[in-house]
């Protein structure tokens, strides 16, 4: 560098070669933000030509859902068509909990609004959330009133976090009426969830019950619906028809749900309510059937429970108490629970010793005198004053102990197990209704394996001809007993549903099946029964006379079943004598005498059964 008067001056071939460097970078410069604005010209041509359409549905995807719509549940109807189980509508409340953030101050108006208690709902909401952190919806309130689906309707847009749903809520309106035979429902859990596709949270299903057993029937089919959502995510709108939408996976079209079918019950509505109403015992079980086909007419169980307190859901405390409690209210006696038959199954004994030849009709066994030394045991007939000489239709009409005890000695374990299986004990009916116990029939290998072999006696057999010991029979099983000793011996499957139709009122099934007539039956021994039965009731000393009612040939027997408290009250009876219509089995628990509790009982019902409108009164006499 040179230096000329004081001053530093630039050599010219310096200032050349930082101009040429200078353009160089502009140039590149240029060439990268051209190339740049060409890429970007060929994407966005690529955008608005080429994925015009993809961009479009994915846009619409953004504002566009699918939403089930829940069908109907099917109706349950007694045998006329009376509604017995019905749906009413509902609005539901639910919180969305992914749009609450940065709303808080919204979700307190809102809570003030409603009326809903906001720590409440907090402490829920965490809890909620920590249970499912995926965010889906919970429900605050099962059904809303006017004043809550206003406030909701008219501010969808302040309360995007709440979603207001029409439901379809389950209905009893009979109350507790036949409460056992119909069932009730609950809410799905997560392991339904999972084990079907079927079901949404916050479904209901069938607990027990025809609700639980026809759930498959009663369900119905989901229906859809697309929706346009705003930004706020609140519902503004909704499609018709098809819409063919990525976010939808292909073309969707909505649908309208399929409503469930309807199931119509064997039950008699009146007959029913009649039995209700005169079955004023606490304890027990009345089953009554058809013994043409075995369709059951009615059928009771007490205790007994609403339905419709499970609606909605049932507190843990209120579900507690009531399955806590010791009468099990919600314990199905007429096909749970099971009752030595006592005295009703003395007509078997009858049959096995007619059947194995042990004993003639008219054979005269040593007298009653009110009991009978067995061994170095003494067995006590009911009747302290004995009842004397008797054959064996009088041992039947009197219900003579002492003449069971003598024919036990005669016959085998196996003897009685045969006869007793041949009109279905010790297995289960078949019944539509669930956890049907199948009772117990002991036979010779039912005694070794309890007792070990050569360790058990005919003592054990004397309690068994009298219907004690291990002998064991639901109300269902002696109701079945009775409808076979009046039908002739046809077996007939108990049923309690007789169709079911869809919503445009098709038949899509029905119950058909034909009374199966049982070869094995010896006719001659099953008629001598039926007259044995007709005289319990029609004879001068027959222990059910209280059941007699006026124009009609009743036909029954009397029984009291020992217990660990005070004996239960049995009698199971057919009518008329001749083409039997009606059958039935009543079991009185901790009430007495047969003859004294539920003979009347019997009489008020076939009364009201033949002369519909009148309960004739009866006082009866304490007999067993």
């Amino acid at each position: 560098m040179y230096f000329r008067e004081g001053r530093c001056a630039p050599v010219a071939g310096i200032d050349v070669r930082s101009e040429r460097l200078l353009e160089r970078r502009r140039t590149i410069l240029l060439f990268i933000l051209a190339g740049a604005l060409i890429v970007l010209a060929l994407r966005l041509f690529q955008l608005q030509v080429f994925q015009k359409d993809h961009y479009s549905r994915l846009a619409l995807s953004n504002r566009i859902q699918k939403e089930d719509i829940p069908p109907p549940r099917g109706l349950i109807r007694s045998s006329d068509g009376s509604k017995l189980v019905v749906n009413v509508p509902v609005y539901q409340v639910s919180i969305l909990p992914n749009r609450i953030s940065g709303r808080e101050d919204r979700l307190s108006l809102a809570c003030r609004w409603l009326g809903i208690d906001e720590d409440e709902l907090n402490t829920s909401l965490a809890q909620w959330m920590e249970k499912y952190p995926d965010g889906r919806e919970m429900t605050v309130v099962q059904a809303a009133d006017k004043e809550q689906i206003s406030v909701l309707t008219e501010n969808r847009a302040l309360f995007p976090f709440f979603r207001l749903e029409m439901k379809h809520r389950r209905h009893y309106p009979e109350g507790s009426l036949a409460a056992h035979l119909l069932g009730y429902t609950g809410e799905v859990s997560d392991t339904d969830l999972k084990e079907s596709d079927d079901f949404r949270r916050g479904d209901i299903k069938g607990r027990t019950g025809i609700e639980y057993i026809y759930e498959e029937f009663l369900r119905g089919q989901y229906g859809l619906r697309i929706i346009e959502i705003s930004a706020e995510g609140t519902r503004i709108g909704e499609y018709v028809g098809l819409v063919d939408n990525e976010q939808l996976e292909g073309r969707v079209e909505s649908r309208p749900p399929v409503p469930g079918h309807d199931v119509y019950l064997t039950i008699d509505i009146d007959l029913q309510r009649v039995v209700e109403a005169a079955f004023e015992w606490n304890k027990g079980a009345i089953v009554i059937m058809d013994p043409r086909n075995g369709a059951v007419l009615a059928a009771v169980s007490r205790p007994v429970y609403d339905p419709n307190i499970f609606i909605g859901g049932i507190s843990e405390e209120n579900w507690s108490i009531l399955n806590g409690d010791p009468d099990k209210p919600l314990f199905n006696r007429t096909v749970q629970a099971t009752y030595p038959p006592a005295s009703t199954f003395k007509m078997i004994v009858a049959y096995a010793a007619l059947k194995t030849r042990v004993v003639t009709r008219e054979e005269w066994m040593t007298p009653c005198y009110g009991g009978y030394q067995f061994g170095n045991r003494y067995f006590r007939c009911w009747k302290p004053a004995g009842h004397g000489y008797s054959n064996l239709t009088g041992a039947i009409v009197n219900s003579c102990d002492v003449y069971f005890y003598q024919l036990a000695e005669r016959l085998k374990a196996d003897d009685f197990a045969y006869a007793g299986r041949l009109f279905g004990f010790g297995r289960k009916t078949g019944i539509d209704l669930p956890s049907e116990a199948r009772g117990i029939l002991p036979d010779k290998a039912y005694y070794n394996r309890k007792f070990g072999v050569g360790k058990w006696t005919k003592g054990h057999l004397l309690n068994y001809s009298i219907g004690q010991g291990d002998l064991l029979a639901t109300p269902l099983q002696l109701c079945q007993m009775v409808v076979m000793l009046a039908n002739g011996g046809k077996r007939v499957r108990p049923h309690v549903v007789e169709r079911i139709e869809d919503s445009e009122g098709s038949v899509i099934f029905r119950f058909e099946e034909v009374p199966e007539k049982v070869p094995q039956i010896d006719m001659s021994s099953l008629r001598f029964i039926q007259r044995a039965m007709r005289a319990v009731i029609a004879g001068d000393t027959g222990t059910g006379r209280a059941a007699a009612i006026a124009e009609v040939a009743v036909c029954g027997k009397t029984g009291t079943a020992q217990n660990s408290g005070k004996d239960h009250a049995m009698f199971v009876a057919y009518a008329p004598e001749k083409d039997p219509e009606i059958a039935l089995a009543i079991i009185l628990e901790h009430a007495g005498h047969g003859g004294a509790m539920a003979a009347p009982l019997a009489r008020k019902i076939l009364s009201a059964y033949f002369n519909p409108g009148t309960v004739m009164e009866t006082a009866g006499e304490e007999k067993r």
